[in-house]
């Protein structure tokens, strides 16, 4: 065997003997004949292993291919087509005209040590014809320096790569494998060649599959050769494509492609290829040429622009005729239209746009309007440069309509892939949109800055003129002087994000001249640019943060900006630090919500930050109230790595640290697919004095003070008491979409009021009553990923991602008025259509064939709605209404996914007919019919089918999956939005399974529901109130017109339903009864029925009554019209729900309190007042509903309920640990439920069977004295109270006064709390005892509008008594009124009161005041809780708002004796200013 010493090239024809002197393998004037053939194949593996596959689809090319030498560094190759095959068909196609390009030769430059050099082709070679010999070339280039393996650089078809090599020579016949390293290739890495998508990548930290891997290698065969040394025998090139386009489960996407050539002969040159004269001028390498976008054909058959814009037109039409039908495929609900459109709307250059859009724009018709629509839709989101001149035509010339303009502006450079400085430079007209246009005009400013940025990444522009650019932009924000410019104009700039943008925002924050609003913003805006300027971010925003007199607002961007800026370990101690020594609540809880949710998130973007948060984890400071989460970062997520999917909810909240109300609300909202962001979406408000703009809408104001005594605005006066004034309104809107600004909008107090109007619900009724027409349609692409991955051949294949979406909301609002009947119609036609796909396809440019695998889900819904509503204006306390549907009708949804196999195109230009093969992979699952119910009452049937098997597969994926455990909070409400979002988002991404699966209402008959629905007050006291609600419900199969609201109408009706309820309520508490009556008649039944019902409920009283439901149901054959059934069945029940007998022994014992200022009268308020010492959590083991008691009693039942009830008692009597022949539970069933007070054993009782469990710690708490509903209003900072326990104060904030330190005189009254607003409604004055002042017991004086009352502290110690008279005195005349007797309440025996004096059934004095929504409780001695809306709070003054709305004054004396104010000298230890007042 011959062994070779020194480095070798064979490129086609080199190769050293032992001394080291090339000759060639071809000889001078030598050509040599292979053959060729090459094939494409592409398919898909199996979902499940033992399944078949899908059908393959491919084809074979055969020819010669001759290679000549010529001379020592040229050589000629031309290669002849004999046939083409399809796989499938085995239908073969010979040659004709149009596979003519590949005829011409093509010459092949040497460099003189080997390597080749260039390619020259034919002129007007097209492309795809270029592409093939490139591959031809690519395929022959390879090298062996000596035997074994090494590595080298080389260039081929996907550029340079780093090539490895194994050359086996140990016989005669040399094995040389070749495998590019194509990751590293330039500038084709990967062998993708172009990559598209309308989604951003996650750059983050992550871990997930790729959706496309390639693989190419080569083998070569070389024999001996008498003169040459060596000839090439045999090359192999294999190329493959792997689409793993759903991570580790489902179906997986496969192209190879395959190029053999075999030698034939060895002859001289006869007739010498032609390959000097018509060469192109320009000479070429290895790399493949790019396709325009416009003919991914690459020459081979382009589209005329006239037949795209014919295409176009067609299948428009016909989507807007698809909106018209009611005709829907529910059994294949696979609709590519929409993509179909998108793709041709894509190859269209601007002339052509400009056609297809006057040719949609013309016409008033339901139709064209609809096509209008979709064409408005599909138009920014093709990303073409054409697209782009389109848009800029119709914004800036005016041609459209300003909604439609922000229509398309918005979405337009979120999609462009044709990115460059000739987009830029010609939107530049979007800045000079004036400012009679301003929605286009802020859409237009953010969009163009949108697009800078977008370029400038692209490297599209240099820095320099995008710095140019942000020049420009920080200029028009200096010199706007209006909010809401400055505002748009920081958006801007916001969305321009890179270069200097920070170095321009960071004197803005730093200005104290500046506007608070607009630091607060410049600071957020650099969220996305914190990790890169650590330094900067410390410098500027430390010495905020550390500020205790900065804004809550400044200072929690400046936490976040430090938290997120990359810091060192001593830096987040040094926060942690300063947190720990923090005293605002808000600040606290910011920070422990920071850290808590980083440290636990799967959102791949934080994991750095999470890393290091972690070890603050457990080092938080103590929580504060819950209240405090108005200030916040909350973050909600899911990741599964599994199937590669994940979504991130994040809120931020900054609250007014007065009101404790929200004012910034920051939402973002990530999700993730296959490394892709599918959907960025953030939603910015802030709100400030919005409630109290609305309030004081809402209310009428009166300036005017009829106050017969002194008014309370007199007494404040005196106190010198703040006038908290109403916050003007201060709103800001911000929408962004993958980081970037979309909408911004800013309203003010002035702006507001031109708004809305006086009679806000008179222009509501205005608008219903006008007659209108909905069209609207959407159109949306929410995920497109386009790989283009040639194949070994040189020709064009791709894999393709995505998903569109088309939503339809059509119909008719109309009323049609002949008094007194007014007839209101609403007919709604609400359609959606979703259509996913992943998609491999290979182009065969010999026949002009797509070749394709397509996995394809469709997702329909189809809603119709038509009803009518009759209203008489004359009195009638009735509504008629209907609702119809036509004969032959189906709706519902449908939801289905395949995989088909396709071969299509037009082979020659004169085919009659489109080539097309279809072939779906066989059935293996018959689908079964889980549930089908008729409804005769409605005239329609429901029907649910889908594929078991499949199901129970997909169930198992569900359950399996990380996102069903990681990253939740413990809010069970947010868990289940997460996880049904995570099934929604899994169902619409991975498509590799088959579904199938339909939920379908159809009738065959016209349908009509019709009746009346009747309300009516029939009592209406202070105490009590009372309606008689009737409801009826007939069901015809004729589309006769509703009859009117006088007639009968149930003479036709084929079903009846007739339900009445009284139902009488308190106005004062949850008691309610009602009495209720159901009954069914029908034409076709042999009985009708009828059902009786009376319930009974009583809240519970603590220790004296629990919570008890009474009732009984009567049911059966309804022999007497209005009567319940005599001898029908009857069930009564009974149920209870109370706390323990040990909450009774403790209020009952002489046991006086928990603690000094924590004594056990608090039991008897609800809810219980608390304060730092006095905590809800002290008295849980008494107020904690431990009994659950229920009876049922059963007589003369249904045999069914007979049956029923027979197998459970077996079932019951089975599991009880006693011997039990039988429970006779079809007499009747005791079920008793008692948990002691550990909480960790519940008994449960059932007709004298008896169980214990032990070991639950998650039974829920539920509590007699704090319900769920005060705990989510207390807990949210809706509510908030001020309590007053044995002479301690606890204000709205938890702020401590002891009345021991206030000293004042009999006469004296102490402002326990106030509304300061310049309109005082109300105001609470505590007066002290003779004996002990304010430290025992106290008095009150309330003030409420126009009138006050005392109510005289008690002369003795003792706790008053349930019988002695409780005398309020009213007014100046101070009548007398004893509430025990009767309550009172003004304006007297009026049911809309101002306020209510009252005591309930634990001796507690009850205050409502409806002007300021609040009450007040208070024991009569020394108890006293005030509770208020939290929206109110912070226009409060006294004790009870410190120490917010401080005073100097908290006392007022009152003196007979003196007419004017005059100060009254008190010991020097009262740290209070008292004034004196006549």
């Amino acid at each position: 065997m011959r062994r070779f010493k020194c480095s070798v090239f064979l490129y086609l024809f080199l190769i050293l003997d032992t001394g080291g002197h090339a000759f060639s393998i071809i000889g001078l004037n030598k050509q040599m004949l292979y053959d060729y053939e090459g094939n494409v194949l592409v398919g898909a593996k199996p979902q499940d292993e033992g399944h078949p596959s899908p059908p393959t689809s491919g084809w074979i090319v055969r020819g010669k291919l001759t290679l000549q030498r010529q001379s020592e560094l040229v050589l000629a190759a031309a290669l002849v087509i004999d046939d083409v095959t399809l796989n499938n068909s085995g239908e073969k196609f010979l040659q004709n005209k149009e596979m003519y390009p590949p005829y011409k030769p093509f010459k092949i430059v040497l460099t003189p040590e080997g390597a080749i050099s260039h390619v020259v082709f034919k002129e007007a070679d097209p492309i795809w014809s270029m592409n093939f010999k490139r591959a031809i070339a690519s395929v022959l280039q390879f090298q062996m320096k000596s035997s074994g393996a090494f590595v080298v650089d080389e260039l081929g078809i996907h550029g340079t790569c780093r090539t490895e090599y194994f050359v086996s020579n140990k016989t005669s016949y040399i094995s040389i494998r070749k495998t590019p390293e194509l990751k590293t290739c330039q500038p084709y890495s990967e062998a993708v060649h172009t990559t598209r998508s309308n989604v951003p990548p996650n750059t983050c930290e992550y871990d997930h599959q790729k959706s496309v891997i390639i693989g190419n290698e080569a083998v070569y065969g070389m024999l001996p050769h008498n003169e040459t040394g060596y000839f090439l025998s045999t090359a192999h090139a294999k190329g493959t494509t792997l689409i793993h386009t759903f991570e580790s489960t489902g179906e997986a996407q496969f192209i190879n492609s395959e190029l053999l050539l075999n030698f034939q002969n060895e002859t001289p040159i006869d007739n010498p290829i032609d390959i000097e004269t018509s060469m192109g001028p320009e000479p070429s390498n290895l790399e493949l040429q790019p396709l325009d976008p416009n003919d991914p054909t690459g020459g081979r058959n382009p589209q005329q622009q006239e037949t795209l814009v014919a295409q176009a037109g067609s299948l428009l039409d016909i989507l807007a005729e698809g909106l018209e039908s009611t005709e829907f495929k529910f059994s294949e609900p696979y609709d590519s239209t929409l993509s179909d459109v998108i793709k041709l709307l894509s190859e269209m250059d601007f002339d052509s746009l400009t056609k297809l859009y006057r040719e949609v724009d013309i016409g008033t018709s339901y139709r064209q309007e609809t096509i209008r629509n979709i064409f408005h839709e599909i138009i920014p989101r093709i990303g073409t440069k054409a697209s782009v001149f389109l848009t800029h035509h119709l914004v800036v010339n005016k041609m459209t309509k300003p909604q439609i303009a922000v229509q398309l502006l918005i979405p337009m450079p979120f999609h462009i892939f044709e990115l460059s400085a000739e987009l830029v430079h010609k939107c530049e007209d979007f800045l000079k949109i004036g400012p009679d246009r301003s929605d286009v005009r802020q859409a237009a400013i953010l969009s163009y800055a949108t697009l800078i940025h977008n370029v400038y990444v692209a490297k599209g522009i240099d820095k320099e003129e995008f710095e140019e650019y942000v020049q420009k932009y920080f200029n028009a924000y200096l010199s706007d002087r209006d909010f809401d410019q400055k505002m748009l104009y920081l958006q801007g700039l916001n969305n321009l994000q890179l270069g200097s943008v920070a170095d321009y925002l960071e004197p803005i924050v730093q200005d104290p001249n500046e506007h608070e609003d607009l630091k607060f913003q410049a600071a957020w805006t650099t969220l996305a640019l914190a990790d890169s300027r650590a330094e900067r971010i410390y410098e500027i925003y430390w010495p905020i943060f550390e500020s205790r007199n900065a804004s809550l607002e400044l200072r929690v961007a400046a936490v976040t900006l430090l938290l997120i800026s990359n810091p060192t370990a001593a830096r987040l101690i040094s926060i942690h630090r300063i947190i720990q020594s923090e005293t605002d609540p808000h600040m606290i809880n910011y920070y422990r919500t920071t850290v808590t949710s980083i440290s636990e998130t799967t959102y791949p973007c934080y994991q750095k930050l999470r890393r290091l948060l972690s070890y603050m984890h457990r080092h938080l400071p103590k929580k504060p109230e819950p209240r405090y989460w108005v200030t916040g970062n909350y973050i909600f997520d899911y990741r599964d790595s599994k199937f590669g999917i994940g979504a991130m909810l994040q809120v931020f909240l900054v609250g007014d640290p007065k009101s404790d109300m929200p004012v910034v609300a920051f939402f973002k909202f990530d999700t993730e697919a296959l490394g892709k962001f599918t959907g960025q979406l953030a939603l910015y408000i802030k709100a400030r004095g919005l409630p109290d703009t609305i309030l004081s809408k809402m209310q009428s104001r009166n300036d005017t003070e009829p106050f017969t005594f002194k008014s309370i605005k007199t007494l404040l006066a005196m106190l010198q008491a703040p006038i908290v004034n109403s916050k003007d309104l201060h709103l800001e809107f911000i929408l962004q979409m993958e980081g970037k600004t979309v909408l911004s909008y800013y309203l003010n107090q002035r702006m507001f009021r031109q708004l809305t109007y006086d009679n806000i619900l008179e222009r509501m009724q205005q608008i219903i009553r006008t007659d209108s027409h909905i069209n609207m349609q959407t159109v949306r692409w929410p995920f497109m990923n386009r790989y283009s991955v040639p194949t070994v051949l040189g020709t064009s294949s791709d894999v393709l991602l995505q998903t569109t979406v088309l939503t339809s909301l059509r119909g008719n609002i109309t009323e049609q008025r002949t008094p007194p009947i007014s007839k209101h119609t609403l007919e709604i036609d609400a359609r959606y259509s979703s259509y996913a796909s992943v998609r491999s396809r290979s182009y065969n440019p010999f026949l002009n064939l797509d070749h394709e695998i397509n996995r394809e889900q469709g997702f329909l819904i189809y809603i119709p709605f038509s009803s009518e509503l009759n209203l008489n204006e004359s009195g009638s306390k009735c509504r008629r209404y209907s609702f119809s549907r036509p004969q032959n009708l189906t709706s519902g949804l449908s939801f289905k996914s395949r995989a088909v196999t396709k071969t299509r195109g037009l082979i020659t230009k004169t085919a009659a007919a489109p080539f097309e093969e279809i072939m779906l992979p066989e059935s293996r699952n018959d689908v079964v019919q889980l549930f089908n119910y008729s409804m005769p009452d409605f005239g329609v049937q429901m029907g649910i089918h889908t594929n078991l098997n499949e199901l129970i597969k997909y169930r198992g994926m569900l359950l399996k999956s990380e996102f069903t455990e990681n990253g939740f909070s413990g809010n069970m409400v947010v868990n289940v939005l997460m996880y049904v979002f995570g099934f929604t988002q899994l169902s619409s991404i991975h498509l590799g399974h088959d579904r199938n699966f339909t939920m379908l209402l159809y009738n065959e008959k016209a349908t009509r529901i019709e009746g009346n629905f009747c309300t009516e007050d029939v009592l209406k006291t202070s105490e009590l109130k009372g309606k008689l609600i009737g409801l009826t419900l007939e069901h015809t199969d004729n589309q006769l017109e509703a009859h009117p609201a006088e007639e009968s109408a149930h003479v036709n009706a084929l079903h009846r339903w007739n339900i009445t309820l009284d139902v009488q309520g308190s106005t004062k508490s949850n008691w309610f009864k009602v009495i209720g009556q159901i009954q069914r008649n029908s034409k076709d039944d042999e009985e009708d029925w009828k059902a009786c019902t009376k319930l009974t409920y009583e809240p519970l009283v603590f220790t004296k009554r629990p919570h008890t439901l009474n009732g009984n149901v009567v049911f059966g054959v309804a022999t007497v019209e209005g009567e319940c059934p005599e001898k029908g069945s009857a069930v009564q029940f009974a149920a209870r729900a109370g706390p323990s007998e040990h909450a009774r022994a403790f209020l009952s014992s002489e046991t006086s309190s928990l603690s000094d200022f924590c004594p056990k009268e608090v039991l008897k308020f609800s809810p219980i007042p608390t304060s730092k010492y006095c905590k809800r959590s002290n008295f849980e083991n008494f107020t904690s509903i431990t009994q659950y008691d229920m009876d049922l009693k059963f007589n003369n039942m249904p045999a069914w309920f007979e049956l029923w009830s027979n197998r459970l008692d077996h079932l019951v009597s089975a599991l009880s640990a006693d011997k039990v022949d039988s429970l006779h539970m079809g007499e009747e069933i005791n079920i008793s439920m008692h948990t002691p007070h550990d909480y960790f054993r519940l008994a449960v009782e059932v007709n004298g069977a008896k169980w214990r469990f032990h070991q639950i710690p998650f039974l829920y708490k539920l509590d007699s004295k704090f319900d769920a509903s005060h705990e989510l209003t207390y807990d949210s900072g809706l509510k908030r109270s001020c309590s007053v326990i044995s002479g301690m104060v606890s204000s709205f904030d938890d702020y401590l006064i002891n009345l021991k330190e206030i000293e004042t005189r009999p006469q004296c009254l102490t402002l326990l709390v106030a509304d300061c607003s310049p309109q005082p409604r109300m105001a609470v004055f505590v007066t002290p005892s003779a004996e002990n002042g304010l430290a025992g017991n106290f008095g009150l004086r309330i003030h409420i509008g126009q009138n006050f009352f005392d109510l005289h502290s008690r002369s003795n110690s003792s706790q008053p008594t349930t019988t002695e008279p409780v005398f309020i005195y009213l007014n100046q005349d101070q009548t007398p009124h004893d509430v025990r007797q009767k309550p009172y309440q003004w304006p007297l025996e009026a049911s809309d009161y101002d306020f209510r004096v009252e005591l309930n059934e634990q001796n507690i004095l009850i205050v409502e005041c409806t002007q300021l929504s609040s009450t007040i409780q208070f024991d009569l001695y020394n108890i006293l809780n005030f509770e208020i809306y939290g929206l109110y709070k912070h226009q409060m003054c006294g004790l009870c708002s410190k120490p917010v709305n401080r005073m100097q004054n908290y006392t007022i004396c009152e003196l007979e004796s003196s007419s004017t104010p005059t100060p009254v000298q008190l010991p020097k230890s009262s740290s209070d200013v008292v004034v004196v007042a006549s």
